[in-house]
């Protein structure tokens, strides 16, 4: 009985639930139509920024179109480069990150570079600042479409929004179709900070093996230079106290190598002693040869 009377009242012209009803109505509309009125009048007061002259003449899409065109048309699958962002954010933010790339994806890229990973990425990052229409748009491309600079400006009004990146060691990687991203080295030092030896390993290039620094991979896969063979030797002699020997054999990216440095040899064989320094991380090998 009691559902049938509320129900009744509440079907009935004039009851208190259709009064109830109507004055909801009627203060949402108000509140819609305030609402309404206050945005228009919000942005009615916000002056409209001017926009790129080459973004509003067409002219910077039709550069990102040709550069697109170039880069599809080299067919470059493999490759790394550098990049910095220049911006009022954090130093992670901020690189400089060396990205590579296999098969057109990034080998385990930064969290905080994923955007700008690949060249289209980079290509992406200028197709939405001109679709944006922002203010100022500066792009410099290479002959192959590879933005080598980017630099945007949303608006003159907006403080420390700009952000610029540049772009710089874009090389041309040839690894092996079987074992792209794939490090295997054997390692050993002999010498007065301690003996050691040690097995570097990366998939995909992500570290697998124990080693203090996990950047390694990625220096060792852009230092090209590691599985080349030393096939002209100056005829001078250098000398070093430490290492009295440093031995490495191995893979990387299917590509066989061999180095050997017995406390003495060339002036060219020195220096490749020191590009394995600078790959490996002087403060990592340290670190190794201590533990």
């Amino acid at each position: 009985m009691k559902l049938s009377r509320w129900t009744t009242r509440a079907a009935a012209p004039g009851g208190s639930l259709t009064r109830n009803l109507r004055a909801a109505a009627l203060a949402t509309a108000a509140v819609l139509l305030l609402t309404g009125a206050s945005s228009a009048t919000a942005q009615a007061q916000l002056p409209a920024h001017p926009v790129d002259p080459e973004i509003a003449d067409g002219t910077a899409q039709q550069q990102l179109n040709a550069a697109r065109q170039r880069w599809q048309t080299a067919h470059i699958g493999d490759y790394h480069f550098t990049i910095e962002r220049l911006c009022f954010c954090a130093p992670a933010f901020r690189g400089p990150a060396t990205l590579i790339v296999r098969d057109g994806m990034p080998l385990a890229p930064p969290a905080a570079f994923q955007d700008v990973a690949t060249v289209p990425r980079l290509h992406a990052v200028v197709q939405k600042a001109i679709t944006d229409r922002v203010e100022r748009l500066d792009v410099a491309y290479d002959a192959r479409g590879v933005p080598v600079s980017i630099s945007i400006d949303v608006s003159s009004m907006l403080a420390d929004e700009e952000i610029a990146y540049r772009i710089t060691g874009f090389t041309v990687d040839r690894p092996q179709y079987f074992a792209k991203g794939d490090v295997r080295l054997r390692l050993h030092w002999e010498g007065p900070r301690g003996d050691a030896t040690r097995t570097l390993v990366c998939q995909d290039g992500v570290l697998t093996s124990d080693w203090p620094d996990p950047a390694v991979c990625t220096r060792v896969l852009t230092t090209a230079v590691l599985a080349e063979p030393i096939t002209i030797e100056t005829k001078d002699l250098r000398f070093t106290t430490d290492p009295k020997l440093f031995t490495v054999s191995g893979h990387i990216e299917g590509r066989a190598l061999q180095f050997t440095w017995a406390g003495q040899g060339s002036s060219t064989r020195l220096a490749r002693l020191r590009q394995w320094d600078t790959a490996l991380g002087p403060d990592a090998i340290a670190t190794v040869r201590g533990s």
